[in-house]
């Protein structure tokens, strides 16, 4: 759903019934013990979590003393198979036949295994052994793979100056760090500046007062390709390398 429709939307949705279909969902939910009192991965502070919010304010949001947000019953819908039509404008049931959870899909539900696509594939490649704009970066498809959690990001790799760690047609998996102080000497990391993005080894370089300025960058075929030095003013962004995938081209 484009963001205008959803907007337009929003628009005509009656708050009191949209929390009104909210309960009714959750206590099926408690009713197919997906959602557990006391339980570490299904109590209603995990469930709240899912939304982005807290177990008090769901109690609010049972009790009528407060409403749910939009974004919520996206977050419902998108962690619990929950249908929009039913939750946004009445339509059908909360789970239509095809979208009823099987007894899998339940498991995961209880287990807080999330089902939604986490991983952001961006249509252009990163070379590894020379540069892209990073301004060519956009978005194009998000998917998952079984097993690999967290907030990625995945291309394709053209060059063979890491090989044989990483070939070229290769896609790489990778987390960005929060915080550069993350980063790990001699792992593999996709390095973003304001022009470029390089998949290389790092390794910090400090100045005569201990001060890291610098980042060298290393290529697994050394043979080939010589390291090189950037500040680390230059760096907007570290992403470590998680997973490759190869054979996919």
């Amino acid at each position: 759903m484009h963001v205008i429709e959803m907007k337009q939307l929003m628009a005509k949705v009656n708050r009191q019934e949209l929390n009104r279909r909210f309960k009714e969902v959750y206590h099926y939910l408690v009713q197919q013990k997906i959602i557990v009192k006391n339980d570490r991965f299904r109590s209603q502070s995990s469930f709240a979590t899912k939304l982005g919010t807290k177990g008090h304010i769901i109690n609010a949001y049972l009790e009528d003393k407060r409403k749910i947000t939009y974004e919520q019953v996206k977050q419902l819908c998108t962690h619990y198979s929950v249908n929009e039509a039913y939750m946004f404008q009445g339509i059908g049931n909360p789970f239509e036949k095809s979208k009823l959870p099987d007894p899998e899909q339940r498991l995961a539900m209880a287990l807080g295994i999330n089902f939604s696509p986490n991983i952001l594939f961006t249509n252009v490649e990163a070379f590894s052994s020379n540069t892209i704009g990073v301004d060519l970066l956009e978005e194009n498809e998000w998917f998952r793979i079984p097993g690999v959690n967290g907030e990625l990001v995945a291309f394709n790799i053209n060059g063979n100056s890491m090989k044989p760690t990483i070939g070229s047609g290769d896609m790489v998996i990778c987390s960005p760090l929060q915080n550069t102080d993350e980063m790990i000497d001699n792992e593999i990391y996709a390095v973003v500046t304001s022009q470029s993005v390089w998949v290389k080894r790092v390794q910090r370089c400090y100045d005569r007062h201990n001060c890291w300025t610098h980042l060298r960058l290393i290529s697994d075929n050394h043979e080939e390709y010589d390291p090189f030095i950037i500040e680390i003013n230059e760096v907007r962004k570290l992403l470590k390398v998680k997973r490759r995938l190869t054979g996919l081209m």
